[in-house]
């Protein structure tokens, strides 16, 4: 199932959502997500949260307390995963404003690697070991920010790279590009990574 969450993040990181609603897709709206959603003139099937943000309870809403171990958009991730059975999952609404929550959603990727987070200018997902193919789609740059010490190899990129151990906090992977094909072959064969497909400035 294909589900989208949308959380309390600034509204002007949200894209137009309408274009990410195909058949069979659940929308979530996570506290303040909710009045992203309604300005979109978007339905949400389930709202998640303690609403501390969003000033009011939504009917039929899961409600947890304002004090917690866990932010809503965690607890949110979680029930999706314990009751539907996932193929595609997109974050919205979970950028811009407080930094630490924005690193901290980044970071959620990990425990969650079938999410992408989604903005206006980028599309972030988490990447373990494993070969990937990558598609350009409507994006022009391609990172890789690695959470450890990573070995990984690029084809099909402006810039490619075979078997290069890359350190966490080097700038040797950022704003990479596609050849003409459009396509990236990528392999993280040690270590995981951050990939960050974004727009032309």
């Amino acid at each position: 199932m294909r589900i989208i969450i949308v959380a309390a993040g600034p509204s002007e990181e949200v894209p137009l959502l309408k274009p990410f609603l195909f058949e069979n897709t659940r929308v979530i709206g996570v506290d303040g997500g909710i009045a992203t959603l309604v300005d979109q003139g978007i339905d949400f099937d389930l709202a998640i949260g303690d609403f501390d943000s969003l000033g009011h309870i939504p009917t039929g809403a899961i409600l947890h307390p304002a004090e917690k171990d866990e932010t809503d958009l965690e607890l949110a991730l979680r029930y999706v995963y314990e009751h539907y059975e996932v193929t595609e999952l997109l974050i919205f609404g979970a950028t811009g404003g407080r930094i630490d929550m924005t690193l901290q959603n980044v970071y959620l990727l990990k425990q969650f690697p079938e999410a992408r987070l989604v903005t206006k200018q980028a599309d972030v997902r988490f990447l373990p070991e494993g070969r990937y193919e990558i598609e350009a789609e409507q994006y022009h740059y391609l990172s890789f920010i690695p959470l450890v010490s990573t070995v990984l190899t690029l084809c099909g990129v402006k810039y490619p790279l075979m078997e290069q151990t890359v350190p966490v906090g080097g700038s040797l992977t950022v704003s990479n590009e596609w050849t003409r094909q459009r396509v990236a072959d990528i392999r993280v064969q040690k270590g995981e990574i951050l990939m960050i497909r974004s727009l032309a400035d």
